[in-house]
């Protein structure tokens, strides 16, 4: 019991996006994304994901654990996706658009998406996403809301959708603060695929402790 003893106090009643957006408002003109020779600061990316939550809720009446796809390719509009579906109060279905078509078409199947956010959804968004508010969506999500489903590989048969809540990654997130609290890093790496959970440390550790991903 005394070894074992991991018990920690922290608050109970926050989300990955209110963690977020704390940070937008302490660092807003710190690099939050760097994608090749594009960067955006924390404020830059918070109004982005913003603008496409606005989108998400007007035209797709976006809600509490409501699933929306993302299949996109890796670069900055992956992460504002992340963030607007959030930000909309829906769960993310990460979808590798380098996946056989079969899964990708089994896991939207599955998965019952309100919609998918790909190439064709991004482009029919662009034509109007100067009309949409930067403003951040006054948030109604609760710590128990779905925060994204991630498919397991399938080897033991069909890929099952792993359900998590924002409570569970708010936790995560705490443990690495405290882990990490010592760690002389300012860049952290996004190298995994959002298909797998490490990339709920690489993008959202970094993007609510000031650093750049």
């Amino acid at each position: 019991v005394a070894f074992n003893d991991t018990a920690v106090s922290y608050p109970k009643n926050k989300t990955i996006i209110s963690l977020f957006e704390e940070q937008v408002v302490q660092t807003p003109n710190h690099i939050a994304v760097l994608y090749e020779d594009k960067t955006l600061t924390y404020q830059q990316l918070n109004e982005q994901a913003n603008q496409l939550a606005h989108y998400l809720k007007t035209n797709y009446t976006i809600k509490a654990n409501d699933l929306v796809g993302i299949q996109l390719q890796r670069n900055e509009w992956m992460i504002i996706a992340m963030l607007a579906v959030l930000k909309a109060g829906g769960a993310y279905v990460p979808i590798d658009p380098e996946y056989p078509q079969e899964r990708i078409d089994y896991i939207i199947a599955d998965s019952k998406c309100k919609l998918v956010i790909n190439e064709k959804e991004l482009s029919q968004y662009r034509v109007t996403q100067t009309k949409y508010s930067v403003d951040n969506i006054k948030q109604t999500i609760q710590p128990n809301d779905l925060a994204y489903i991630i498919y397991t590989s399938g080897s033991t048969g069909q890929p099952k959708g792993v359900m998590i809540e924002h409570c569970n990654v708010y936790a995560f997130i705490c443990w690495c603060k405290q882990a990490f609290a010592t760690a002389d890093v300012d860049t952290v790496f996004a190298t995994t695929s959002i298909c797998f959970d490490l990339s709920i440390f690489e993008i959202f550790y970094t993007l609510t402790t000031a650093k750049k991903l």
